[in-house]
């Protein structure tokens, strides 16, 4: 019975897929030169410059409502940009090095966020609109990095950092959007919009610029310099990162320029560790990760920002080899149960919570 389709209503819902189907092309075009010198036995240096250009199309459609159709959109781009880098290695002694780095990068927006479509969602009061004019983030990133080789198995490091991004990309989510508003993001198309209602209105847009600075330490050992053939088998790993960043450009719902917005995404403070045992047949993990709550979305205010919880995971896995072939593999993940969480604004203001 349950493949007679005869029993079975359907309902066409333009809304459910034609707003998130589009069309996209896109063409990168690169070229690239790199020089390698060795200036003596210690210091060498790694020399590059890279460009690129990319032309994107894309097609999206327009969803008037639940029920209707609007057309399709085309948008079309082309952009060409310069990556140049140089690094810089040290070799203190054979065991300790210090490197240096001046790198640039470029980071595209995903296709979806591109996609020149805008799907009205009346039943939600919501409208969810790609946004065509986004243009790639491009990073000037400032590396120092000391590392120092145990005689054994592992190293210990060191390293700060400094990046400055232009037209970083983060997801705007506005839960006051009003008819006026979207008059003035979309003059040309019909307003679903009542002028007594307030809908919620998500879009990708680019920022000024962000700076973002920190440090990182790392150390990975394994401890075979204990007594006895069982503690040999032991092994730590451990890295810890810290960023602060600060962003230009955040306008508020008046038009100011905000001044407490962090880049998107990026965690203050990053940890994990392991502590791991192995001989040639049996090894067993236990894996800690950590990372504080950070700024998700941003809204017209501080207090419609959206924020990603702080979270703690750990897992353990094992495996034993039974023969050359054959190994069995266990594992237990997310041992804390830790949720997934949104919060809006403060901590105390619970907007989304999920257990797995």
């Amino acid at each position: 019975q349950l493949n007679n389709p005869a029993l079975f209503e359907s309902e066409l819902d333009p809304s459910e897929y034609l707003a998130v189907n589009y069309k996209a092309k896109e063409n990168i075009y690169a070229g690239y030169v790199r020089w390698d010198q060795d200036f003596n036995n210690k210091l060498s240096m790694i020399l590059g410059f890279r460009i690129e250009n990319t032309n994107i199309d894309y097609t999206g459609n327009r969803v008037l409502d639940e029920e209707e159709l609007e057309g399709e959109i085309n948008t079309t781009n082309s952009y060409t940009n310069i990556l140049p880098s140089v690094s810089f290695k040290y070799n203190v002694n054979e065991d300790f090095i210090l490197r240096a780095a001046f790198t640039t990068a470029l980071a595209r927006p995903d296709y979806y966020a591109l996609a020149p479509y805008v799907n009205n969602i009346a039943a939600d009061s919501e409208i969810q609109a790609g946004n065509p004019d986004l243009d790639a983030t491009y990073s000037y990133n400032f590396d120092l990095m000391a590392e120092n080789y145990f005689k054994s198995v592992g190293l210990v490091s060191a390293g700060v950092f400094y990046k400055n991004l232009n037209d970083f990309i983060y997801t705007y989510s506005n839960n006051q959007y009003t008819a006026t508003d979207f008059a003035s993001d979309f003059p040309t198309q019909a307003n679903p919009i009542p002028v007594d209602e307030n809908w919620t209105f998500l879009q990708s847009r680019n920022g000024n610029s962000v700076d973002v600075y920190g440090f990182e330490v790392a150390f990975q050992r394994q401890l075979d310099f204990l007594p006895g053939k069982f503690l040999k088998g032991f092994g730590i790993y451990a890295n810890y990162t810290y960023t602060e960043s600060k962003a230009k450009g955040i306008a508020d719902e008046d038009g100011n320029e905000r001044k407490d917005v962090s880049l998107p995404g990026t965690a203050p403070h990053m940890l994990n560790g392991s502590l791991f045992w192995e001989n040639s047949k049996f090894s067993a993990r236990a894996s800690a990760n950590f990372a504080s709550d950070y700024l998700d979305e941003l809204g017209s205010d501080a207090f419609k920002d959206s924020y990603y919880d702080k979270q703690f995971f750990l897992d353990l896995n094992a495996s034993y080899k039974i023969t050359q072939n054959i190994r069995i593999f266990a594992e237990a993940n997310n041992i804390t149960n830790q949720p997934l969480r949104y919060y809006q604004g403060i901590s105390s203001r619970t907007k989304q919570l999920e257990y797995y």
